[in-house]
């Protein structure tokens, strides 16, 4: 007797069409959001399932998105506070041709736009991803902070099924909008480093190991300026031990250029840090598995992608102790104090000096618990099984059957 696996008849009604609107576009070049809609869109693809991603041309500038993903781009109004709104409501009128089972809106902002989308569309099911608190961050303004709050507010009460990436924004979310949400962290691909690191490292003058490392948007709230005067002080005060270990600043603006220009000088004043601006793909990746360290100083944080990858690469972590970091790193990093410029260069210090084996046990306790958190079929799955329940669908799509030979 054999086993065969035999598909049910109405296996195909299983495969959905599924509309993603809030991200800027694919392939990903910065953004949490970008990345993690980029592997959520892939993973499902991958499985059948039909993919939209709603983009803008800026963003995109004239790349691809990754196979089996529908990549529509659609018209906005290109500034600060109406780029990513006046996008999305272009976004929910296109996707109206494609008839989704799932409207998918990314960032509690996106998410004024749900009663809108379960408007336009009344057959598909509304979900909404929480990816931050937005309306903490100091690039916004008192109105932009307002809207946030509303936007927040319908994130978890208009959609069908609100998603958080992180416990700690269940727990916000429960305590401040009375919403149990549904659990669903970034799915993380396992980590491809090129096997040339050093070529990647070579042109910028870094050598693995030895140099520091921030990777995020030049933006207040993750406050790198503190880690460049704390950084400075480190070096003032143990000038050998970090004379050839450089702190290397990779990011770029997000409608902060006056900040990032400020940081520029601040640079200019501080020996041994190196700015090299936005980077992707494998040069990204060669610079995050090459450091020594990498440093999270940030005041406000969803659950940072770069700080998992960090943990995933095996790399050392200084980050401060806010919920999110500690939830990230499992508590296997080395905390900061936030805003704390004294407490940050101790870490830089102690990073310096660490023996081998005690940064192992930071980083393979990390490691462990970032694969294990951010498996990427566990979390596909779990994707997935959400929109089969609010769609109404069997979670099932095959049945082992027992037939004779």
């Amino acid at each position: 007797m054999r086993r065969f696996w035999y598909e049910q008849p109405f296996a195909l009604s299983l495969l959905m069409v599924i509309a993603m609107i809030g991200q800027k576009g694919l392939p990903a070049r910065s953004g949490g959001i970008e990345r993690h809609v980029e592997t959520l869109a892939s993973g499902l693809a991958s499985r059948g399932h039909r993919v939209l991603v709603f983009g803008r041309a800026w963003y995109v500038a004239g790349t691809k998105a990754p196979a089996g993903i529908e990549q529509v781009l659609t018209p906005g109004i290109r500034t600060k506070h109406l780029d990513a709104i006046t996008h999305s409501v272009t976004a929910l009128m296109a996707a109206r041709r494609a008839r989704p089972d799932v409207v998918h809106l990314h960032g509690a902002g996106i998410a004024l736009l749900s009663p809108l989308a379960r408007l336009l569309h009344p057959r598909a099911k509304v979900v909404v991803t929480f990816h931050s608190i937005d309306r903490v961050l100091a690039k916004w303004g008192r109105f932009a902070r307002f809207t946030f709050k509303i936007g927040e507010w319908m994130a978890c009460h208009i959609p069908h099924r609100t998603v958080t990436i992180s416990q700690v924004l269940a727990t916000y979310c429960q305590r401040m909008y009375g919403v149990q949400t549904c659990y669903v962290t970034h799915p993380v691909p396992m980590p491809d480093v090129p096997k040339d690191v050093d070529n990647f490292l070579r042109p910028h003058g870094l050598d693995v190991d030895n140099y520091f490392l921030f990777v995020g948007r030049l933006i207040p709230d993750k406050l790198a300026h503190v880690m460049i005067e704390a950084y400075g002080k480190a070096r003032k005060e143990f000038p050998e031990l970090f004379a050839t270990r450089p702190l290397v600043i990779v990011g770029g603006a997000a409608w902060t250029d006056a900040y990032a220009s400020w940081l520029c000088r601040l640079t200019s004043r501080t020996p041994g840090v190196l700015m090299l601006g936005q980077r992707s793909g494998k040069e990204l990746i060669a610079l995050q598995a090459g450091a020594l360290a990498h440093v999270f100083p940030t005041a406000s944080e969803g659950l940072s992608l770069a700080l998992v990858e960090a943990c995933q690469l095996g790399r050392l972590v200084i980050a401060t102790n806010i919920e999110a970091n500690v939830e990230a790193t499992g508590g296997s990093m080395l905390p900061v104090r936030p805003r704390d410029i004294d407490s940050l260069a101790n870490a830089f210090i102690v990073a310096a000096q660490m023996d081998p084996i005690d940064r192992a046990r930071f980083t393979e306790a990390a490691a462990r618990h970032s694969f294990a958190s951010h498996d990427l079929n566990d979390r596909i799955d779990d994707m997935e099984r959400l929109y089969r329940e609010i769609c109404g669908q069997p979670t099932t799509l095959t049945t082992p059957l027992a037939v004779n030979a």
